[in-house]
Order: C-alpha cells, then structure tokens, then sequence
C-alpha cells in the first residue's frame, strides 16, 4: 500500500454505532483513513458502484437486508474489496459462513477497540492484495 489514506465504507444503520467507531479510529493515532457512512445497504451498493474503497465495515442489521444476505450482497459486488463484518448478531453459524464465502474479519459490536479495529483493516486488505497478486501471478 501507499501512504494515501484508507478508503472505508461504513454500512451501518445507527448513527450511534457510527459515531463510536468513528471515534474508535481517531484514537489509532497511525491509522490515517477516510471514512464513507452509509445507514444502508442500497447506499452503501451504490457507493461501491461510483466509488474505490480499501475497504468495507459491515453491519448485517440494516433497514433493508439482514443476515448473510447483507455480505452476499456486498460481496458480489465488490468482490475484490475486503469485508469486515461487525455486528451484534451474535451467531457463529453466521459468522462461519461469511467468513468461508470471503469476509475476511468477523467482529462483535462492544469487543473491540480502534486498536483492533484498525489492525483488522490493515491486515484484511493486506490478505486480499495478496491473494489478487497470487491470481495474477497464476494468469501470466
């Protein structure tokens, strides 16, 4: 990666939720990013469609999809961009899943800070541009 800022896309429905995590990732005083919010999923879609991002912080809790569907959707539409879930879903069948189908970090809302927050971003980007390199490698 550059030195540029982190592109995020936050998809979350309450603003409270947000706020917290945007505050979370101002104290990650190393971690430089901009952050998108969207409250849901169809924004965040359409975000995705006109927009690069490095990133994408997902609730599976959204006014207009819930559960596994709210990854799939994102994850069929930008493929190539790493997902970490948070979420206060707390269902490991769920998290299992979405993390067998591509996303790359599954978070639970109230047990993390910006520390791990920032480190799951860091570390999923890095994973995806790894595997990206991997396929192009195979292709030539």
């Amino acid at each position: 990666m550059n030195n540029r800022p982190i592109r995020v896309l936050l998809i979350e429905d309450d603003p409270n939720h947000a706020r917290a995590l945007e505050a979370m990732l101002e104290r990650v005083k190393e971690f430089d990013y901009v952050l998108i919010h969207c409250f849901k999923l169809h924004d965040g879609l359409n975000e995705l469609r006109n927009s690069k991002f490095d990133v994408v912080l997902l609730d599976l809790r959204l006014p207009d999809s819930e559960g596994i569907d709210t990854f799939r959707m994102v994850n069929d539409n930008a493929p190539e961009v790493p997902i970490v879930i948070f979420t206060a879903l707390f269902n490991e069948e769920i998290a299992l899943k979405t993390m067998k189908e591509g996303a790359q970090e599954y978070l639970f809302k109230g047990e993390f800070d910006g520390q791990d927050l920032s480190t799951a971003i860091m570390h999923s980007i890095a994973r995806v541009e790894h595997v990206l390199s991997l396929k192009r490698e195979s292709i030539n």
